[in-house]
């Protein structure tokens, strides 16, 4: 998914470059505004797979315990926040479904909803859109 969005970026810029030798500046702004949803995306994209092969990698961990370790609860819970937000993934749904059943409801509740104190990283936040506030 990562590659085809790369690709869609590229010819995205050709076309805006095109845009702007012909003096369509009006059409390029809104072009740019689509431009960088799209460079969001594929940002967002690279912290979760980031974030999904850390926990990977401490599954033993995580297994283990019945409260998500501190450690961890970064990448959990942003994953966690990431599922509904970025739809096109739906393995993040399954993921999520699987914490849901080991941290509660209101684990996956508090990282959805960005409540104070849940863990979820803000550089997702920015890339995936919410409010700041309460980003502990």
């Amino acid at each position: 998914m990562k590659n085809k969005k790369g690709v869609q970026i590229n010819q995205m810029k050709k076309e805006l470059a095109q845009l702007l030798e012909t003096g369509q500046e009006r059409t390029a702004r809104i072009r740019v505004e689509h431009l960088i949803r799209e460079e969001k995306t594929v940002a967002t994209y690279d912290l979760i797979e980031i974030y999904c092969k850390f926990i990977v990698g401490r599954l033993p961990i995580i297994e283990s315990q019945k409260t998500c370790p501190v450690d961890l609860k970064e990448a959990v819970t942003s994953v966690i926040c990431a599922a509904p937000r970025c739809f096109d993934i739906s393995e993040l749904y399954d993921v999520r479904k699987q914490f849901t059943a080991k941290y509660g409801k209101d684990f996956v509740s508090a990282a959805i909803e960005l409540h104070p104190d849940c863990g979820v990283s803000r550089m997702l936040v920015l890339f995936v859109g919410g409010s700041h506030e309460g980003l502990g």
